[in-house]
């Protein structure tokens, strides 16, 4: 399995650089099964919303077209509850709610924290 990153999904996503957008799309028309990882969907977000000034409803938007493309290989379950939280809660960063999710998904809870925005927003999260 092959893996892409940041840039080539930006790429993808935006249409920005056409050649390297086709060049995506072939390689994604290719069969070929392409991995996610966290992080970059993480940095996705940060582009979209910090640099290209995105909407957060825009910016699910984009991680919904990700999370519905066959060829990419990600936790799909979470993403689209992070992608839902993310956009509910405009306060907290994409890696708050992330990192409150994937802590609930481990049972790794309560999640401590010193944020009091992520604790008094998100359950299973709780003010040290």
């Amino acid at each position: 399995m092959a893996s892409v990153d940041t840039n080539v999904l930006l790429r993808w996503l935006l249409g920005d650089v056409p050649k390297q957008a086709d060049r995506v799309d072939r390689l994604i028309a290719s069969g070929t099964t392409l991995h996610i990882e966290d992080a970059a969907l993480i940095e996705v977000v940060f582009v979209l919303e910090r640099v290209m000034l995105l909407s957060r409803a825009s910016v699910a938007q984009a991680i919904a077209a990700i999370i519905s493309t066959a060829a990419f290989d990600l936790d799909r379950g979470c993403w689209r509850t992070v992608s839902a939280d993310y956009v509910v809660h405009p306060k907290l960063s994409v890696a708050d709610v992330y990192g409150a999710h994937r802590a609930v998904q481990r049972g790794a809870t309560p999640l401590y924290t010193f944020d009091r925005k992520l604790a008094s927003q998100l359950p299973d999260t709780e003010l040290l």
